[in-house]
């Protein structure tokens, strides 16, 4: 099995949401889980492929031609700083609902943060233009610092 990981935006063009209170961008924050996530699934002999890219397009096709079996954009989603919770988008194809609520349901167990559910987007680019099953998940609100610190209370255990 190859997962493709793609921690959300660019920490050279694109930083994403922030959090001015923490000195916190999206784009970092998502890398280093990126990086927790890696480490985690090669431990259980997953080959993985850690992509951060803000050429979407370049990012969906090198998936595509890699032939990987799931596509996982990592992200931290952010409002006006009193949003709570997680949400995983997917695509609806059978495959990436599936993981989507698999890997909801295990976010929600950790972090034990209102769960804002799965929510099928077929809209949104990267689910679109890969073609094996597809989720992007919005871990916690990077702008909400209750979120954050149950975040980094159980960081491993979200990876």
């Amino acid at each position: 099995m190859l997962i493709c990981i793609n921690p959300g935006h660019d920490r050279k063009r694109d930083s994403g949401a922030v959090n001015e209170r923490l000195r916190l961008r999206e784009c970092d924050a998502a890398y280093e889980l990126g990086l927790a996530v890696t480490a985690a699934l090669a431990h259980r002999q997953v080959r993985v492929a850690l992509r951060q890219d803000n050429d979407l397009a370049a990012l969906c096709k090198e998936a595509n031609a890699m032939g990987a079996d799931l596509f996982v954009s990592l992200h931290f989603n952010a409002f006006d700083g009193t949003a709570s919770g997680t949400e995983t988008f997917c695509s609806g194809s059978a495959g990436s609902t599936a993981a989507a609520v698999a890997v909801q349901r295990r976010l929600c167990r950790v972090l034990q943060l209102p769960d804002r559910g799965v929510k099928r987007r077929p809209d949104l680019y990267v689910l679109s233009r890969t073609i094996m099953p597809a989720i992007l998940v919005e871990v916690c609100f990077l702008d909400n610092d209750g979120d954050m610190a149950r975040y980094a209370a159980c960081r491993a255990d979200v990876a």
